[in-house]
Formats: structure tokens, sequence, C-alpha cells
């Protein structure tokens, strides 16, 4: 796609306010009530690769949709569109009561993509829905299963969480207009009549398939959500609705054995993922105009924040893993120890939230890399984080390190409501370009020492206009807390969190390592780095709005946000 067709198709969203566009198609001889299908393709605002994942799928669509020939399965009137992102549009959840519009009385079944979706067969698609039954509140999709309770997911059903399934997204999801008109209505009154069980947004897949259980019934007869109901321990799942699995809902492109009938005749994938593969540029003219240039792990600085009671836990955790791939890492700590070496930032160890710390880290690391040359990123690590810094590179090059980059694993807070925001949580590493990094230093400040870094950055950058871009690959907990499919379909960039796992196997098994050295190598003369003193605060700021759940206040002044 030519580079000028891309900046008008981004110029026509921001016009649009992001809505997206839509293409409707009439069967042949389809009367006024012939039933409508919908596919939405939930578009990324950035990397550019995704933007082009999604008009390809669009265009994919037309032209199948061309190639029917008036001879559409079930005489459904189809319609395509495009929703591309606006901040809080991430979670289909908190899309809903922006794209209801897309909805009507005669929608009776919606086809939710993503960008990597992929569609092999709309005419077999529209086969296998008019088979279903469009009338029953139920979705349909490839199945997840976690295998122990786990943090991103709430510990829900902690108890047993083997048996509560949710669907893979990035392999579409299918619903029925029955059961999307009454979420989206449900949503629409959310503070008053929906139950939601954390204020954060972490997995929009397990929250939607969690709060369709918890809110849902299969009978409208709204009455019947006051029995008792649960899990299956003797609970009765009758009264739920939780995802069907669809033998043609793929998280590849195989063929699979159909679970309704028990038998081994395959199954076409109809609808499939395809992994998000991370582009290994040339260093060519066409590359650099468009600010895409080869990113290599000499041009990452990593940030390591650390403290003294972890020195010698688990900074050699890190130097005999990914370590031999980071040129330019420093650890910063409220302890300065020459051996190591680590660099004091002047703040005091707190227990919960490191907003002075980060700050400090960031201005440390700025005076730093401007004695250096040739860095254009700048990650932001945990000293309990397992990188790829070969796949971090790979990842960097669909990327252009001269704009405002904000790149991590994207979380959400209070995103049904008007004072949501995105953040990236910091354990999965938190990725910066330099102009970006100056920018948080010119405008962005703590309300205290131990406010949440991670939310508080977030806060401020979306504040700013600065969209919090999720990256694939980047984890903020340990490999037994994701579903298998997801790891084995997007190769991982990170890990985080050591206990109760090996570190240096989680290294070698998922993030290809070798194990690298048995011991802490002695830092060189080199590798040593002034021990730096205390680091000035940031100036206080004036007033400020409170932010719902946080003990931290939010506000603004001339210069700074104060967060």
């Amino acid at each position: 796609m030519p580079s000028w067709y891309r900046v008008v198709v981004w110029l026509w969203c921001l016009l649009s306010c992001c809505h997206g566009r839509t293409e409707a198609g009439t069967a042949a001889g389809a009367g006024a009530g012939a039933g409508e299908v919908l596919v939405v393709i939930a578009c990324p605002p950035l990397p550019r690769r995704s933007q082009e994942g999604c008009f390809a799928l669009f265009d994919s669509l037309r032209e199948q949709h061309q190639h029917l020939a008036g001879v559409i399965p079930g005489d459904y009137v189809l319609r395509f569109h495009i929703m591309h992102e606006l901040f809080n549009y991430w979670t289909l959840l908190d899309a809903l009561p922006g794209q209801t519009r897309l909805l009507n009385a005669r929608t009776e079944w919606i086809i939710w993509c993503q960008h990597n979706t992929h569609v092999a067969s709309l005419r077999g698609l529209l086969e296998q829905l008019h088979s279903q039954d469009p009338m029953e509140a139920a979705y349909y999709g490839h199945a997840l299963y976690d295998t122990e309770a786990t943090i991103v997911h709430h510990f829900a059903h902690y108890k047993n969480p083997r048996w509560f399934p949710y669907p893979l997204l990035s392999a579409g999801v299918v619903f029925t207009g029955v059961l999307l008109r009454r979420l989206a209505e449900l949503v629409a009154l959310s503070a008053q009549n929906a139950t939601r069980h954390s204020e954060f947004a972490i997995d929009a897949s397990h929250e939607l398939a969690r709060f369709i259980f918890d809110n849902l019934t299969p009978d409208t007869d709204r009455g019947l959500k006051e029995d008792p109901i649960g899990g299956p321990e003797g609970e009765t799942l009758e009264r739920k609705i939780i995802l069907k699995t669809a033998a043609y809902i793929c998280p590849t492109a195989l063929l699979h054995s159909s679970p309704e009938t028990g038998t081994s005749k395959p199954v076409p994938c109809l609808l499939y993922a395809k992994p998000e593969m991370f582009a290994v540029l040339p260093s060519t003219l066409e590359t650099r105009l468009q600010g895409q240039v080869h990113t290599t792990g000499s041009h990452i600085y990593f940030a390591i924040k650390t403290c003294a009671k972890f020195h010698k836990e688990r900074i050699p955790i890190i130097e005999r893993t990914w370590a031999t791939d980071a040129r330019h890492r420093r650890y910063y700590s409220d302890v300065a120890e020459v051996g190591i070496p680590t660099i004091s930032t002047g703040i005091p160890n707190v227990q919960t939230g490191h907003c002075a710390k980060t700050l400090a880290i960031l201005q440390l690391s700025l005076k730093d890399i401007i004695e250096q040359r040739d860095i254009r990123w700048l990650m932001l690590v945990d000293d309990d984080t397992l990188l790829s810094v070969p796949r971090l590179s790979a990842l960097l090059n669909g990327y252009n390190h001269t704009e405002h980059i904000y790149l991590g694993e994207r979380y959400g807070y209070r995103l049904y409501a008007p004072d949501g925001f995105n953040y990236h949580t910091g354990g999965a590493g938190i990725v910066l370009s330099l102009p970006l990094v100056r920018l948080v230093l010119e405008h962005c400040s703590c309300p205290s020492a131990n406010a949440p870094d991670d939310m508080i950055l977030g806060y401020c950058l979306q504040a700013l206009g600065v969209v919090a871009l999720p990256a694939a690959g980047l984890h903020q907990a340990r490999p037994q807390d994701y579903a298998r499919e997801l790891l084995h379909l997007q190769p991982p960039i990170s890990f985080h969190k050591f206990w109760n796992t090996e570190p240096e196997h989680t290294y070698r098994r998922w993030l290809g390592g070798s194990g690298g050295n048995q011991s802490v190598p002695q830092a060189t003369d080199t590798d040593r780095v002034t021990v730096a003193g205390a680091v000035a605060p940031l100036p206080p700021l004036g007033g400020r709005l409170q932010l719902p759940g946080l003990t931290a206040g939010l506000g603004t002044a001339e210069k700074h946000l104060d967060l």
C-alpha cells in the first residue's frame, strides 16, 4: 500500500472520529425482511502493517462477496465495517456503546474480527450460520481454557478454572444478534445493572466471556437471573450463557475434528488467526523514508528497575539470560553497588508504587543516552522480567522511533467511564521512543513517591494525546498464566515474575534463549557506569483532580500534569 494512501486513510479516520467505514451488500432477490450478517473488523491505530491487515481483510470479504454472484446462503444481506480504535475502544464491551448504531432488528449474526483474522471462505461461513439458530442468545468461537487460576483473569473460578471457556478473539467470534443487542443494552446501563469484577481491563476475551456469564441468561425472562447459579461444582450451567465451540473457527489454518459429532471427519477452518510476524527490514531508501529503520539490540537502552534486597537474587538471572543481547543496560536501584554495577536514583525503596523512582530513572537514562550514539528506544524493565531482545528488535522495526511511540502490554482502568484510560503494565516492559521520553519529563510528574508508576505514565500520556499501542508478545505474567494457543500463535517477547518458575528454563523454552553464562560476569571498564547521586525531584504541582479508586490525585498545571 503506497505511503500517501496510508496518510489519506489515517486522516479520513480521524476526521470521522475513527468510527470506521461500512460497506453493505444486498442479496439478489432478498426481500425487506431478509436477515443481515454484519462483519466488524476491530482495527488498531498502529503499526501500519496492522492497518494494512484490516483493509486487506475488508477487501478480501468484498471480493468474496462479489464472487457469490447473488447466490448467498440464507439470502442474507451482508455489511462489512472497520471499527477504528480511539483510545478506549479496544475491549469489545467498551466498544459496544459506540457501535450500537450498527445493529438493527434484522441483524441476525455479527462476526467480530481483528486485523489478523482470516476469513478463508465467506460462502462456507454463511452456510454454517444458516444451519445455526439465530434466535438463540449465543456466541461461537475457538475456546481457550486456563490451566490454573491466574492474576491476568482476576483469579476467576479459582477453585476450578479449567472448565470455563473464553474465545480466541484473533480467530474471530460469531454472535447472534439476539445476544449482542442484549449485551449492548446491558453495557450501556452498566453503572446500575451489570456486574464487573474489577475496574481493570486486562484480557478483553476472558472479561467478555465472564461478563456474559455473570449478567445474561439464555431465557429472556430476567427473573431467572436471581436463581442460584454457578460453575461445575453443583451449579446449573443451563441457566448461564457460555461460549459454544465451533469447529470451523480455528487458532490456525488447519483441519479439525468436529466436537459436536464426535467423528474424525475433518472440518474446514473458515475463520482462523494469522500470526503477527515481526518484520526484519532491509536498510533500503523506502524504509528510511517511511521512518522504519532496521533495529538491533544496540539501538535499545534497557533501564532495569531494582532495589538492594534483590541485587543478589534477581540480577544474576538477568545476566545469565537476556543481558548478553542487551549491550546498553543499566541497573537503577535505591543503593549504588559498584560491583554489579547499580546506579542510585536517590529515591528510597517503597513497597507499592514507584512513580518517583521511575521518573528519576527516566531522567538519569536520558542523560546517559545523550552521551552515547545511535540509541533510538528506551525500555523500562523490572528486575524479574525475562526478555527476547532479538524479537523485541524485530517488533520495533514496524515503528518510527522519531515519533511519540508508547508500546507495551496494554491494560485499561475504568474504560467504561468518562475518566477511564489505558496504560502499559510495567512488569511486561514499557518501550518509549526517545522523543516520548523527553515529552514525559517535560509534562508528567508524581503526586507522591509511591503512586503507581505505570498507571500514572499511561494517564499522563493519554491526556497528552499519545495512544497506548499494544505490543503482541509482551506479557505481565508467567507462561503458565496464558493459554498455550496464544503463546504458540505469537512468539513471546517477555514474561514477568520468577516465583514458582525456573527462569532460565522459561528463557530457553519460550524466549529462544540458550541459557548463556553460568555466573554473573564482572563489570568491565566499558560496562561500568559512574554512580549517580540523588536526583532532584520534579517540581510539585497545583490543583488535583481525584482519580477514582487510586490514592493518587490527578490534576493539571501550566507545565506538568500532576498525576
